[in-house]
């Protein structure tokens, strides 16, 4: 009772901790901008494109746009909508991915964006020439829709300040390459791009709670999801930094020099809710009079973000077992690709796989547990004997003695009925890692019902973890009771309830997980019944017809 308690206890922690359990950044000092190594310069993947010139290219004259307009960019993969006012982002759609009304990702949250700044925005320290140029009305090379490849500039001076953006797009891929250029009285502005009204899958963070964070790569990722001031800074030789949600993630990739990252903390307004913290963010090159970056903006999947940069697939963090979660997610897309292509029913196939594979150890563990209930009026016998004395009395330790030479005498592991039972906590954290990180897995359907595995069933009444909590029970009644006190086996019978409360609101691929896990355990005791225990099974069919016999009579 206590293994299976600790068991449920140390999943619900595992859990409830994840908002703890990675390491967040302090609020560092800013520091002047390094210079990359000779190694890191070399580590540059050879698919950047080469920055421009240093010369400026500001426009010289006055250089004002008479009214805003909206100019969409199409490529195969997403369609961006800039604003001719701040040249910045109305919205990025990404093509290949749905929100949760069917349509076209829009990784823009408009509402906070047009309250704390849209996308690309530029950020400058003086507060009147921020406001300045991301409000005037900006020139662009081309209006209307256009089609990638296309490279879009915008470019506004008024006589004493200028700018330049310049955004260069190809069909397939994710990533844009952006140069920028501020001055003001003649001399270089250092600023940043700006992304701080939100990111990413508004739904998913707003309904299921999934938090939004803001990273950079140092010597390993950082994240932010809260600033303890109002912004915080760190400028580095960082090869990318960003803002992400669980599933997608807007990287900047320098093309040349180094980092400086600013992290902001916001309260969006939620209707009829409290206000819901938020991260944004901020990326340039320090004080150098140019930004040169590249810009991803798409999903979180393994391939696609090695393509741009191999560093960038560790955003994909699979936790503490990733040695166990990691192979799971490539075991599931294997049988995705070559047996079946849903991906719940490859959670089937793969769970059946796992305990078929752990069932000679099941056998094991249950001899074991036998040869201990048979050893336990032996070892209370000793336990009784040492009762009297406190557990500081050096003479405990002979009580400790005597219960490992029991043991050792009837050959008997103590912890062998518990190894399948703690075996199944990496699969089951593995498993949930895997659900809440994969891209593969979100919206995935299954049956029915079931349309996204990464998430709790839609339904007011969840029937997975109902028939889950069912067959946990009828797996129970089917198992021989591992302890003959009567007060423990009817605790052991809430354990199933215990599930049923801890599995509720987890995503559903999670629980069709340890539902399959339940079913495969049916059938596995059945087995067991029939060969293993065929004797015990008879004897409690004995006693449990003598005792209705008795209440006949």
């Amino acid at each position: 009772m206590r293994v299976l308690l600790a068991f449920a206890v140390s999943f619900l922690i595992l859990i409830l901790s994840q908002p703890f359990l990675v390491k967040r950044s302090a609020t560092p000092e800013p520091k002047p901008p390094a210079q990359p190594s000779a190694a890191q310069t070399q580590a540059q993947p050879s698919a950047a494109v080469e920055p421009a010139a240093t010369t400026s290219a500001l426009p010289t004259g006055p250089t004002q746009g008479a009214n805003e307009q909206e100019i969409s960019v199409e490529g195969n993969l997403y369609r961006v909508v800039f604003s001719t006012r701040g040249a910045a982002v109305k919205s990025w759609t990404l093509q290949q991915y749905k929100d949760d009304k069917g349509n076209p990702l829009d990784v823009v949250d408009p509402e906070a964006a047009a309250q704390f700044g849209a996308p690309l925005a530029l950020w400058v320290a003086e507060e009147p020439l921020r406001q300045e140029i991301n409000s005037a009305l900006y020139v662009p090379s081309a209006t209307g829709r256009l089609r990638a490849p296309v490279t879009l500039t915008f470019e506004y001076s008024n006589g004493q300040t200028a700018v330049r953006k310049q955004i260069a797009f190809t069909p397939d891929s994710y990533v844009a390459n952006i140069t920028t250029e501020a001055a003001s009285n003649g001399k270089a502005v250092g600023h940043a791009l700006a992304w701080r009204g939100g990111f990413g899958d508004i739904h998913d963070i707003a309904v299921q709670g999934h938090q939004l964070d803001v990273f950079y790569r140092a010597e390993k990722v950082i994240r932010q999801s809260s600033v303890k001031s109002e912004e915080s800074v760190a400028s580095g030789p960082f090869p990318y930094a960003g803002i992400e949600d669980r599933f997608f993630c807007a990287a900047f990739l320098p093309q040349q020099g180094a980092l400086r990252v600013t992290a902001f903390q916001h309260e969006i307004p939620v209707p009829g809710q409290k206000n819901r913290l938020s991260v944004g963010m901020a990326v340039g090159s320090g004080e150098a009079p140019q930004n040169h970056l590249r810009l991803f903006v798409g999903p979180k999947a393994i391939s696609t973000l090695t393509q741009v940069d191999p560093r960038l697939a560790e955003l994909v963090d699979y936790g503490w077992f990733s040695f166990v979660a990691k192979p799971l997610f490539l075991s599931l897309r294997w049988i995705h690709g070559h047996i079946v292509a849903n991906y719940g029913w490859s959670i089937v196939l793969l769970t059946m796989t796992i305990n078929l594979i752990l069932f000679p150890l099941k056998i094991k563990s249950l001899r074991s547990a036998m040869k201990m209930q048979k050893l336990q009026p032996q070892i209370k016998a000793v336990q009784e004997k040492y009762k009297h004395l406190k557990m500081n009395d050096p003479k405990k330790q002979e009580m400790t003695r005597e219960t490992m030479a029991l043991y050792k005498k009837h050959g008997v592991n103590p912890l062998g009925g518990c190894l399948p039972m703690l075996l199944q906590l990496p699969f089951l954290y593995g498993f949930y890692k895997v659900l809440i990180v994969s891209i593969e897995m979100r919206h995935a359907p299954w049956i029915w019902w079931v349309r996204d595995l990464a998430a709790p069933e839609p339904i007011a009444v969840k029937v997975l973890p109902l028939l889950m909590c069912g067959t946990q029970f009828v797996l129970q009644k089917m198992s021989p009771a591992t302890t003959p006190d009567p007060r423990q086996q009817k605790i052991m019978m809430l354990m199933p309830v215990m599930f049923l409360f801890f599995f509720w609101n987890l995503s559903s691929g999670l629980v069709l997980y340890w539902l399959t896990g339940n079913v495969v355990g049916i059938a596995q005791q059945w087995y067991i019944n029939r060969t293993e225990l065929k004797h015990l099974v008879e004897e409690r069919k004995k006693t449990t017809t003598r005792k209705k016999q008795a209440l006949a009579k």
